[in-house]
């Protein structure tokens, strides 16, 4: 009858051992006596193999930098941390918690304090940003306010969401448009072609030098964005029709016929500059219908008026206003 080698225990055994000298024998983990990490003092960025991990706060950095000196036992299965932090002092933590897991098919559960040690230097990002670091210039520019908007919010949006070494150093109006001071130029680039494929327009790169480091030239570019005068689900006139915005396709704009049966209409957005944007939209109600002939009650003059409905319809009409007239959008 096979027993523990340790104490001569009956099974169940794991590698010769009960489950309790199992247990003592072996560790879920391994930690190193203290938890050393640096920390960015401005944005508790945690310095990493190859570069800055970014966290909300110096205690987010503390307990992440305790997981990553965390090893566990090789072929342990369920890992799970448990951990609380206390603030000693601005440079240390303190973690009280436990690694467990089943090794074997043995419960192992560690307890353990540690404390973390945080050095505060400068990341570089916020180096960067402290200097005036920059290597590109994003140049948005378009004659029409609302679209303007748009896109500054999109490259506020990709800013935000990107990696903490991507930021601008400076941003504000301009004449005609709005600029971007980035720092990096590959992203810049990616960026003024992500708008493009967006919302239009053209981009025109451009670059100067700035000087030389290690005998190399160094060189800022300028990305000049330019936008067309429409978004997406815009209604525009033309040529006494109403015309909706479907689609915005780099220098091409595809408009579908709102107020009659058209076909599409495919210019190029340069085009749609003389094109006068209607403005505010109304739902219009539906009076009587007799087939295809209707009675609508009009949203802006509030009287009633004739119309005819197009063969294919839905059964909702909206309503536009151009000066004294009204266009019915049949959609």
């Amino acid at each position: 009858m096979q027993q523990c080698l340790k104490c001569g225990a009956p099974p169940p055994l794991a590698r010769s051992m009960c489950h309790a000298c199992f247990s003592t024998a072996h560790s879920s983990a391994e930690f190193p006596q203290a938890v050393q990490a640096i920390c960015c003092r401005h944005c508790s960025a945690r310095e990493v193999p190859g570069g800055w991990e970014l966290h909300d706060s110096p205690a987010d950095a503390a307990g992440a930098a305790l997981r990553g000196a965390l090893t566990w036992a090789d072929g342990l299965t369920g890992n799970q941390l448990d951990f609380e932090l206390r603030e000693l002092d601005p440079h240390r933590f303190r973690a009280d918690g436990s690694a467990s897991g089943s090794l074997d098919g043995v419960a192992l559960e560690q307890r353990f304090e540690r404390d973390i040690l945080l050095e505060f230097r400068a990341c570089t990002s916020c180096s960067r940003q402290a200097g005036g670091y920059y290597e590109a210039t994003l140049q948005l520019r378009t004659p029409r306010e609302a679209v303007l908007k748009a896109a500054v919010a999109r490259v506020n949006a990709a800013l935000e969401e990107g990696a903490p070494q991507f930021f601008a150093t400076e941003d504000g109006p301009v004449r005609g448009g709005y600029d971007f001071q980035l720092s990096s130029t590959d992203r810049a680039r990616a960026l003024s072609r992500a708008l493009l494929l967006v919302m239009g327009g053209e981009v025109k790169e451009t670059s100067s030098l700035v000087g030389r480091r290690e005998g190399r030239d160094v060189l800022r570019h300028t990305f000049g964005v330019r936008l067309p005068p429409v978004l997406a689900d815009d209604v525009v006139l033309h040529d006494g029709t109403a015309w909706r915005v479907a689609a915005i396709e780099r220098r091409r704009a595809r408009l579908r016929c709102a107020s009659e049966s058209r076909p599409d209409w495919k210019p190029k957005l340069s085009e749609l500059e003389a094109a006068r944007r209607l403005g505010e939209e109304r739902e219009a109600q539906v009076v009587s219908r007799r087939g295809r002939e209707l009675q609508l009650l009009d949203p802006f003059t509030l009287r009633t008026v004739e119309a005819r409905a197009p063969a294919v319809w839905d059964g909702s009409v909206g309503a536009v206003r151009d000066g004294g007239d009204t266009f019915f959008l049949w959609e």
